[in-house]
């Protein structure tokens, strides 16, 4: 078996860009201007270095802790005595991971000093980066040809001078690039990642091309992983974007993605990567509310007001776009459900005639019915972690499931975030009512709210009517099948 040289973008892969990301990047570059400057934005973007440098290395295994401790250091700054006392490590252990993660935290900051030079990617650039991010690591393990793992000095900055080709579970060499031929690869690569940056390549795409790529080649003798995230982050800086954050969470979708890439399948690798984009962009929509609240407000927009000004009325006409968008959002739902409620209803009955199924509504303009489900779409946003408006459109539609007791499946569409800003939601989400003939409360309370998605459905006023609906259908269908399958639960 021999090594396969890296390949250039096929026209197929650069089909695999998403249309939600490229809308709501729009989006975000038309507000960033205005928050740029602002304490909040910077904090932010403060924390996500923070959680890029631990996570770089979580990956890899380099150290390991729980979400927690992670978070604290997100907030608090990376400390190794802060790493000794919530870890439980040994205080000089602590201490050199302290040194790992900082020398993590200043390549991610040297990233955007990188861009803001406006420079092209090189050789140079890379070998640099790999001896800052590995400063505080000193050697290596590998393998000697009787198979025996050693520890070797690490190069830094340098390209490998041995093979380093992992044995996989089933015995099976994984085979990487062969020392003579880095330097042909690496040039092929920067060369190809230049032509294609100034073609304006979607950056989910070329940034998983790059990633992939480069990890195929696996230049270094180690990091290698760490410097593929630093070079995707780099393509997604550059479009205006955020670092490319892999949680813990995340390892085993994205490990499988790679070996997806590895077999000619790069579109897993670019969801995962436009998934992680989407989530940073709406975190950072939020922070407009919170500057539009601080006493900063005014010296933050005086610049560019007169902008605004102008702008104003156009973009409050396309905002109020979206709300149609999600009339029809609305009734596709409806429909949806309805398209199960004959089968479900006639089925049940079959088993026992006082079962049943039944589809209702509540549109965005039935003031009756408008605090239904108030407290359980809250609940699950905080699961997604953002904030749900439903100040200005809120409706549902639910699928109600009769038997021994009541299951409902619930699809939300509302506001994301604090202000009126042209991005919204829909939510599932299923609960279980226990009608059983002991019970004295006739109308009981919804037990056991579960999210019915992995992701949250959403969509802005920059986005394409037919390309929204397309998306709508795949998600309406992964997060349908969940519900029922957490209906089958409650009758096991």
């Amino acid at each position: 078996m021999e090594y396969t040289q890296i390949t250039k973008i096929t026209d197929a892969e650069k089909s695999y860009y998403s249309s939600e990301l490229k809308a709501l990047a729009e989006l975000w570059i038309s507000k960033k201007e205005q928050l740029k400057d602002s304490d909040e934005y910077n904090l932010f973007l403060k924390k996500m270095q923070r959680e890029w440098a631990i996570e770089t290395g979580i990956i890899e295994r380099l150290y390991t802790w729980d979400r927690g401790i992670t978070e604290s250091l997100i907030e608090h700054g990376v400390d190794a005595v802060q790493i000794s006392h919530k870890s439980g490590m040994h205080r000089g252990y602590a201490e050199n991971i302290s040194n790992i993660i900082q020398d993590q935290q200043q390549t991610i900051e040297g990233l955007f000093g990188f861009v803001k030079g406006n420079q092209s990617l090189s050789e140079h650039f890379i070998r640099s980066m790999h001896q800052e991010l590995v400063a505080h690591q000193d050697t290596v393990e590998a393998q000697n040809p009787d198979g025996k793992i050693i520890t070797i000095p690490l190069l830094k900055g340098q390209y490998k001078k041995l093979p380093n080709n992992p044995k996989r579970s089933d015995g099976t060499m994984h085979l990487y690039c062969p020392p003579e031929l880095v330097i042909d690869e690496m040039q092929k690569l920067i060369a190809w990642h230049n032509e294609y940056d100034e073609l304006k390549i979607a950056p989910e795409v070329l940034s998983a091309w790059l990633h992939h790529r480069f990890t195929q080649i696996h230049p270094f003798q180690d990091g290698n992983g760490r410097i593929a995230r630093a070079i995707a982050t780099l393509v997604f800086l550059k479009a205006g974007l955020f670092p490319l954050v892999i949680r813990e969470s995340d390892r085993d979708e994205y490990l499988n993605a790679l070996e997806q890439a590895d077999n000619g399948h790069l579109i897993d690798l670019v969801k995962l990567f436009a998934k992680r984009q989407k989530d940073c962009i709406l975190s950072a929509l939020n922070i407009q509310q919170q500057v539009e609240k601080s006493g900063y407000a005014e010296q933050i927009f005086s610049n560019g007001l007169k902008l605004l000004q102008a702008k104003h009325s156009k973009r409050k006409a396309e905002i109020i776009n979206v709300y149609a968008l999600a009339n029809k959002l609305q009734n596709a739902l409806t429909n949806k459900l309805k398209e199960y409620e004959q089968t479900f209803d006639e089925s049940l009955k079959l088993n026992n005639n006082r079962h049943g199924a039944v589809v209702t509504e509540s549109k965005h303009d039935d003031e009756e019915k408008n605090y239904y489900f108030r407290r359980e779409i809250i609940e699950i946003a905080k699961k997604h972690s953002y904030y749900a408006n439903t100040k200005h459109y809120k409706s549902w539609s639910r699928l109600i499931i009769n038997t021994d007791s009541i299951f409902e499946i619930i699809f939300s569409i509302h506001g994301h975030g604090h202000s009126d800003n042209g991005v919204m939601v829909i939510s599932g989400f299923t609960f279980e009512k226990d009608i059983s003939e002991d019970k004295e409360d006739k109308n009981p309370n919804p037990i056991n709210i579960k999210s019915t998605q992995q992701d949250i459905f959403s969509f802005n006023y920059l986005e394409k009517e037919k390309e929204v609906m397309q998306r709508f259908d795949e998600w309406f269908k992964e997060s349908f099948v969940i519900a029922l399958a957490e209906w089958q639960q409650t009758i096991t």
